[in-house]
């Protein structure tokens, strides 16, 4: 068919000049460019990996979406010295992403590599002081960050706003049987968050230790290492005190720690707790008992006071006939800051006591503002063995019923108002505090509770997934599954096979 008849051809005509075409092109470069528009201005990122590994925890968004950043005239920096080899350093360069992208232009982040830009490297090295003879990581909250760190003038320094952390402390290692060394954890998270809350506030706050009680001394603080990692990172500084040789607490002092006293307090010594607790301001007590220890009647009856009554038992599983330690415990509704763990459940290890609710004069507690909330609640098939020495058995006349309380707080004063709110965490078990026994939910509720106490709620929440090696909790049922499955199921199955294998040979 020639040119000219393609032209006369009606349906050619029709195909040539059909306008709904044109509509639809016309049409169609308007949705691609108003989605590259949308593209521009808002996006939204997903990690897709099955245990979130590119994504920040929700206690670092909170702080980055916190008043204390976002009301900041001038925004954070980070500067990021690590070389690109390092192991992890995708992961670690996404996450920064992820606080600059939360940080709302509060955060800004700079990464560079000191070996292959040796002039950064130096001026960095001018402003800090520091060397990179290894990886860096320098959180910046000064006003203005460009001018040189001024180190040795004391009363205008204010190197209080810099923090500088170790490219060693962003992974943890364990040492394996043949004394080497595995990285089992990158703690990016945990120590980018903690630098960015010690620098935005600058100085330290302090809270005190009671020292002379038989439960920590400065020679072992085993029992203060997961408390000493919560304080740190809401830059808090823990010291000491011997209560026995004080008269009052000193006037920083914004909490008091009393962790598993195996003697008890003499009248001066609660007089003392006593006065820190009804001081004005924002005040805060951490009692952990030691449920072995024996009964210490003035400091219980202190706690009596304000709402929590220790009841010096053993909490143990029902239909067991000997004692056992390994309590199913829930996370009930309470406190708001906590609303991320309300109804999770988790495995509580070693000897526990409970603790019961109750105001002697409901009167006197409305006049003192005394709130009491449950924290930390056993289920059903529990008790409280109230008999010390003898083989348990549970009896309905002697023994409390569960579900019982192993952790309650208390406030003193309007919740409404923050800044005048006395409060109180007081805690039936003494094992949660130790690193080994302490699951990952309870150290996050754990940090929760502090970052409440200290008037800091909003730093509260769940820790993000920072484990390099998988990592799999089985409960007591799972473990005892596994066992029957190796020991006799798994070498049933093979002899059964062999002998099906040999009768077929055989014949």
């Amino acid at each position: 068919m020639s040119k000219n008849d393609t032209g006369k051809h009606p349906e050619a005509r029709k195909v040539k000049y059909n306008p709904l075409a044109w509509l639809n092109l016309v049409l169609l470069g308007i949705i691609v460019i108003a989605c590259n528009y949308i593209g521009c201005h808002e996006y939204a990122r997903h990690d897709l990996t099955e245990d979130m590994k590119y994504t920040i925890s929700e206690r670092s968004v909170n702080v980055l979406t916190s008043e204390r950043i976002q009301k900041r005239d001038t925004p954070v920096r980070i500067i990021f010295a690590f070389k690109r080899s390092t192991p992890n350093y995708a992961r670690m360069y996404s996450l920064l992403e992820e606080y600059k992208r939360y940080g709302n232009g509060k955060i800004e982040v700079e990464c560079f590599d000191p070996i292959r830009q040796p002039n950064r490297a130096r001026e960095i090295a001018q402003i800090y002081g520091v060397e990179f003879n290894q990886n860096l990581c320098i959180v910046d909250a000064r006003k203005d960050p460009t001018i040189a760190l001024r180190t040795f003038e004391e009363r205008l320094s204010d190197r209080h706003h810099v923090r500088v952390r170790p490219g060693t402390a962003f992974v943890k290692y364990e040492t394996l049987p043949d004394e080497s060394r595995r990285a089992v954890a990158l703690m990016m998270d945990e120590v980018v968050c903690s630098a960015i809350t010690e620098a935005v506030e600058g100085k330290m706050r302090h809270m005190y230790v009671v020292e002379g009680k038989g439960g920590v001394s400065r020679d072992d603080q085993t029992l203060l290492e997961s408390i000493g990692t919560i304080t740190n990172s809401l830059n808090i500084q823990l010291s000491w005190v011997e209560i026995a040789n004080a008269e009052r607490l000193p006037d920083n002092a914004e909490g008091l720690i009393i962790i598993s006293p195996n003697t008890d307090f003499s009248e001066k010594e609660m007089d003392v707790v006593r006065e820190f607790w009804e001081r004005e301001g924002r005040n805060a007590i951490f009692v952990a008992l030691n449920p072995t220890a024996e009964k210490l009647p003035r400091l219980y009856r202190f706690l009596r006071e304000q709402g929590i009554r220790p009841n010096a038992d053993r909490v143990l599983l029902r239909d067991r006939k000997r004692a056992y330690y390994d309590i199913t415990a829930v996370f009930p509704k309470s406190l708001n800051c906590t609303k991320a763990f309300w109804n999770g459940t988790t495995q509580v290890e070693g000897q526990c006591m409970s603790l019961t609710l109750e105001h002697g004069d409901e009167n006197e507690a409305a006049m003192r503002k005394l709130s009491s909330y449950p924290l930390l609640m056993t289920t059903a098939a529990y008790y409280g063995e109230t008999r010390q020495g003898l083989d348990p058995a549970y009896n309905d006349k002697e023994d409390r019923l569960g579900p019982l309380c192993l952790e309650a707080a208390v406030t003193r004063g309007n919740p409404k108002d923050p800044n005048n709110l006395s409060t109180m965490v007081v805690l039936g078990n003494v094992d949660m505090l130790s690193k080994e026994n302490a699951k990952t939910e309870q150290r996050d509720y754990m940090h929760t509770l502090w970052a409440w106490m200290c008037s800091r709620p909003e730093y509260g929440g769940k820790s993000a997934n920072q484990d390099l090696t998988m990592r799999i909790d089985l409960n007591r049922h799972t473990r005892s599954a596994l066992e029957h499955l190796t020991l006799i199921v798994m070498p049933l199955l093979a002899l059964l096979v062999a002998l099906i294998i040999w009768n077929t040979r055989r014949h």
